[in-house]
């Protein structure tokens, strides 16, 4: 087993989708790499989102309406996540350091073995996980245009404006059909990124947590240390402590106005999704794609609200965790010491998004407005 950690590469997904997306300029060919990135956003993140709602109000029908309402909000609110995200990227790169800072404090084997085995597996399986998905839902959906051309109804994948007439001729239905597939790529791998990174950092943040219990539990046990060693162990703990709650803040500050959006649209998506699904939907190709559209929707908002339960829980217990260790045997300074920790530690700890505490409770919501919506127009058909 390797003696030092590098939670860091747990991420390397994130730092090439961000490169790819625009997000992060190399050391070589920064003028080209800013032209690339300013040229992608424009026609991506900006312009991909533009063209769905514009095409919302040439809609004719309310299939044309309902088919396009869920990839246009969720688009919209995939651009608005891309660029909270890019504001904040200061905060991300202070994250990271704090995340090796306690990375190079993880050297014993116990805890060591804890973070690879209970702290990396779901980070990596969230991540795989979402990975799984937005290839599933890109592939759906050229799958089902294809399915439908090869019937004779070749269309577009989404109702959309365009400056020209898409089926004026077969080379504008290339250009449109082009320019969508590409940018339902840019999406979803934006999706990828943006829908992970809150579900990955709050599980991370969480494991830190657990972990600073375990080295504040071993203090005053060792009796080869001195009174001012462990004192030391302990003040080496409090300050680990301030860098976690710190993680906490850079997290929140780069999540909150996002998980906002998303919490709130989520609701509204999954039951637009599903009324198209029980309503319009004939074939198995279209189903299988917001089948996946579906289950994406609700995993967007899951993760996140979980680890968010998570991280709270393991705030609260590291207070009680901090009297495991050997306070009994050690001088007055220790004893002061512990008892600002504790004080510090007692606080109930959370992550917002705006209105919403990012937990299971935010997710339950979510789940029960969507229903509510998806009764209210099923009742009303």
């Amino acid at each position: 087993m390797d003696k030092e950690l590098n939670t860091k590469s747990l991420f390397r997904t994130h730092f090439k989708c961000w490169r790819i997306l625009g997000m992060m300029p190399s050391k070589k060919y920064r003028l080209l790499y800013w032209i690339y990135s300013l040229i992608v956003n424009l026609l991506v993140t900006i312009g991909f989102p533009l063209h769905l709602i514009l095409g919302l109000f040439q809609s004719t029908s309310l299939y044309e309406v309902i088919q396009n309402l869920a990839i246009t909000l969720t688009s919209t609110v995939c651009s608005m996540k891309t660029f909270a995200i890019w504001w904040r990227f200061k905060d991300i790169e202070r994250m990271f350091d704090i995340i090796r800072k306690q990375d190079e404090h993880t050297r014993h084997g116990e805890q060591l073995e804890y973070m690879k085995r209970k702290v990396y597996p779901p980070i990596r399986s969230l991540i795989n996980l979402f990975y799984i998905l937005c290839s599933m839902v890109a592939l759906s959906a050229e799958s089902s245009l294809i399915f439908n051309g090869l019937r004779g109804s070749w269309a577009l994948m989404y109702q959309a404006y365009f400056p020209f007439d898409p089926f004026g001729s077969s080379g504008n239905y290339v250009v449109a059909h082009i320019y969508q597939f590409i940018g339902i790529i840019y999406t979803v791998t934006q999706n990828l990124v943006n829908d992970t990174f809150a579900g990955a950092h709050l599980s991370l943040l969480g494991g830190q947590v657990r972990l600073l219990g375990m080295r504040v539990a071993e203090i005053g046990h060792d009796p080869k240390k001195s009174l001012a060693e462990n004192n030391k162990a302990l003040l080496d703990c409090i300050h680990d402590h301030l860098d976690l709650l710190e993680y906490r803040r850079k997290v929140e500050d780069v999540i909150s106005l996002y998980m906002f959006f998303q919490i709130l649209f989520s609701s509204m998506n999954m039951c637009v999704v599903l009324v198209f699904m029980l309503l319009f939907v004939k074939d198995t190709f279209t189903m299988s794609y917001y089948l996946f559209y579906f289950v994406g929707m609700i995993f967007e908002v899951l993760p996140s609200c979980y680890f968010g339960t998570i991280l709270e829980d393991e705030f609260q217990e590291l207070s009680y965790t901090l009297f495991k260790c050997n306070w009994a045997d050690q001088n007055v300074v220790f004893k002061k010491n512990l008892r600002i920790f504790v004080e510090q530690a007692s606080r109930r700890i959370h992550v917002t998004a705006w209105l919403f505490r990012i937990n299971n409770n935010s997710f339950v919501t979510a789940v029960k407005g969507s229903y509510s919506i998806f009764s209210l127009i099923m009742n009303t058909r």
